[in-house]
């Protein structure tokens, strides 16, 4: 592929700096300065917390930007060496994806000024292609240096670029995966003292753990007989775009909106009946709406969920500015649906009844996945992201005006991240480096919760493009080591954002024997029955991961639970008919746990190998009272009769899992030297304790 120079300078959509930021940014260097740089050295603290792919690739294609970088012990000068650096930066998949519109960036922060005076860089390529050098900051790049690739074997080696400049930033542009550079490095002297690198583990405080009555949440759409939605604490209701912007032709600024796309007006009571209304104060539970896809005027012109919801059709991405109509939209809602009351006339509504600061809603989700490899060139990284989360925090620091963005119309409201594909803690740190340099207030713009999605299935591959397309039937949490990788997951997501949740916002399992996310069947019992105990084996397994709630996918389903489509019977409820719904296997399975495990909170994992695993919660409201999760964690059918649990305290009950039964099969047991006798199988008993 050869690209040579054209589009040479990117147009980046971010605003340069003012003088006035110019000068007081050399005060600060003066006052901060080390010794003067006399001499120029090899730059040797770089670590892969400095290095930046803004592509968004590092997670899903398992290759380090850092790369670039980690080869920094070979000295270039050095004629009779026999080994070369080897690392390559780029991913070898999605191509189309990652050097889309100019090309894979990849930026190092060296934490504080630096003299630069040259870079001297190992070319590998096979073939010839472009490779761009820039100093200066995420608003304002300067190209310092362009070059090809020599693109043949006999070409490889060292090259030396004069680059003279005084900078923190090095951004790297590379138009596609054939400008092989193997190794970058740079060479000059601090003008200020470096701070440390960041900690490897973070040691600091970690958040309350939830209460399980406020753990769980399910996904769904509106309609759900809500007497079924009871031991959910969240309800994450997929919203479409299109149901809010309605409107057909491209007419910004001059449009109004659907501000109830789940619910009616009621002329009996003269107000809304709202879904929303059902789920917080009949129920008493929290609901936030995912926003997903695009206008119905761009559903029109044959765009999808995975385009931009730019204003107009054409407009650059990255650029914050260019979700003008989006961020309006969202003002809207949080106007409407948050606690504050703002003027019902700044309201744009189809409806005539106009409300606000109906104060039943206060996190928005500003889309879902958009990190999906499966869109093709429709691929959104993470600048694009940031741009439109930027525009629907607060209207990009208020240059849009008054009226764009949810902290602009109700300060108590917050933004959800749109749930990851993955655990992709890679795309989180590059998120949050573009909140510190994009914006000047430098906050972190999704307080709602940092939200992952993942399933358990047999597939193969490091992202769920591979492995769902590899994958003939799921596999048990514990064989998927859940609790293990989630752990991994929430530690990282601490370093980056220790007070922020972190959600699980998908997992699940459907009853279907041909989905590749099928439930694993246990013997004795059906796939029904199957899916409701991997379910609440999974509850109790992420609840000890650290993580602070796990939304289950999905609420119910409208197909025969044989339908061999993908997520299709992943349901917990059937509805069979005009609000005629019938609970599953799972949904009393899981009323039995909250029911009994409501104001209960982690404790300890007891035992977590050979045949049987135990887990141990504590009452929150009363602390005398403990709960033991006991089960075997495998699926052949496996029993461990008379087993000796080790309890303590002045009474004992066990609790087991039956269908029909919301709140189990209760059965006292025989306190014996501190010790009950149970029967352990594959299906989870909880034995309550009263300690005192």
């Amino acid at each position: 592929m050869k690209s040579g120079f054209t589009g040479l300078l990117i147009a980046f959509a971010f605003i340069a700096c003012n003088d006035a930021d110019k000068s007081a940014s050399k005060n600060a260097l003066a006052e901060n300065r080390p010794a003067p740089c006399n001499s120029s050295s090899k730059i040797t603290t770089i670590t892969p917390d400095d290095v930046y792919d803004l592509s968004g690739y590092a997670h899903i294609s398992r290759v380090s930007p850092y790369n670039l970088f980690d080869e920094n012990y070979f000295d270039p000068k050095d004629r009779f060496a026999t080994e070369f650096p080897k690392t390559s930066p780029h991913p070898k998949k999605g191509i189309n994806l990652y050097f889309k519109d100019g090309g894979s960036r990849i930026v190092v922060d060296l934490r504080a000024p630096h003299k630069l005076s040259n870079i001297t860089l190992y070319d590998r390529s096979k073939q010839s292609d472009s490779v761009f050098i820039y100093t200066g900051t995420m608003r304002n790049w300067k190209l310092k240096a362009a070059f090809s690739t020599k693109g043949d074997p006999a070409g490889w080696g060292w090259r030396n670029i004069s680059i003279q400049d005084s900078t923190q930033y090095v951004m790297f542009r590379f138009s596609s995966p054939e400008a092989d550079i193997t190794e970058a490095i740079m060479y000059g002297c601090p003008l200020a003292t470096l701070p440390p690198p960041a900690p490897a583990e973070y040691t600091g405080p970690r958040l309350e753990p939830k209460m399980m009555k406020e753990f769980l949440g399910v996904n769904c759409y509106q309609g759900t007989d809500i007497r079924w939605m009871k031991p959910f604490y969240y309800s994450r209701v997929y919203t479409s775009i299109s149901r809010i912007d309605v409107d057909n032709v491209d007419n910004w600024p001059n449009i109004k909106y659907f501000i109830t796309p789940h619910g009616w007006w009621n002329n009996g009571t003269n107000d809304y009946v709202l879904y929303a209304d059902s789920i917080t104060r009949d129920v008493g539970n929290k609901v936030w709406y995912a926003y997903l896809g695009v206008p119905a005027w761009m559903e029109k012109k044959g765009l999808w969920n995975e385009d931009r919801p730019v204003t107009k059709i054409g407009m650059n991405p990255e650029d914050p500015m260019s979700y003008a109509r989006h961020a309006n939209m969202m003002w809207t809602m949080a106007a409407c649906y948050g606690t504050t009351k703002v003027d019902t006339n700044l309201i744009r509504s189809i409806e005539p009844h106009r409300f606000s600061g109906r104060n039943i809603m206060t996190i928005y989700e500003n889309g879902n996945e958009t990190d999906a490899a499966w869109g093709g060139n429709k691929y959104c990284n993470p600048v694009s992201y940031f741009a439109q989360s930027t525009a629907d925090y607060d209207g990009n620091e208020g240059r849009m005006g008054s009226t764009f963005g949810i902290k602009n119309a109700d300060p108590n409201s917050n933004l959800m991240l749109a749930g990851f594909t993955s655990f992709d803690v890679d795309r989180l740190r590059v998120l949050q480096f573009l909140c510190n340099t994009l914006r000047d207030d430098k906050k972190f713009l999704w307080n709602g919760g940092i939200q992952y999605h993942y399933y358990s299935s047999n597939g193969k591959g490091d992202h769920p493009t591979d492995i769902f397309t590899s994958a003939t039937a799921g596999i048990t949490p514990e064989e998927d080591s859940l609790r293990q990788k989630m752990t991994k997951a929430r530690n990282e997501t601490y370093k980056l954002q220790p007070n922020v949740e972190c959600i699980l916002g998908e997992y699940g399992y459907d009853k279907s024997r041909t989905s590749k996310v099928s439930a694993p069947l246990v013997p004795g019992y059906n796939q029904s029955e199957s899916q409701g105990l991997m379910l609440v084996r999974a509850i109790n397994l992420i609840a000890f991961s650290g993580f602070d709630r796990y939304i289950i996918y999905w609420v119910k389903d409208d197909a025969d639970e044989n339908d061999p489509g993908l997520f299709i019977t992943s349901g917990i409820l059937r509805q069979t008919g005009n609000f005629q719904f019938s609970p599953y296997p799972a949904w009393f399975y899981i009323n039995t746990f909250v029911h009994h495990l409501g104001n209960y909170i982690p404790e300890k994992i007891i035992k977590e190998q050979g045949d049987v695993w135990i887990y141990k919660y504590r009452n929150k409201v009363s602390p005398d009272s403990a709960a033991y999760f006991v089960y075997c964690p495998t699926r052949n059918g496996k029993k461990v009769n008379a087993f000796t649990l080790q309890t303590g305290g002045v009474s004992a009950t066990e609790v087991s899992l039956k269908d029909k039964m919301p709140e189990g099969i209760i059965t006292p047991l025989q306190i014996s030297n501190g010790t009950v006798n149970i029967n352990v199988s594959e299906a989870p008993k909880l034995i309550l304790v009263k300690e005192k």
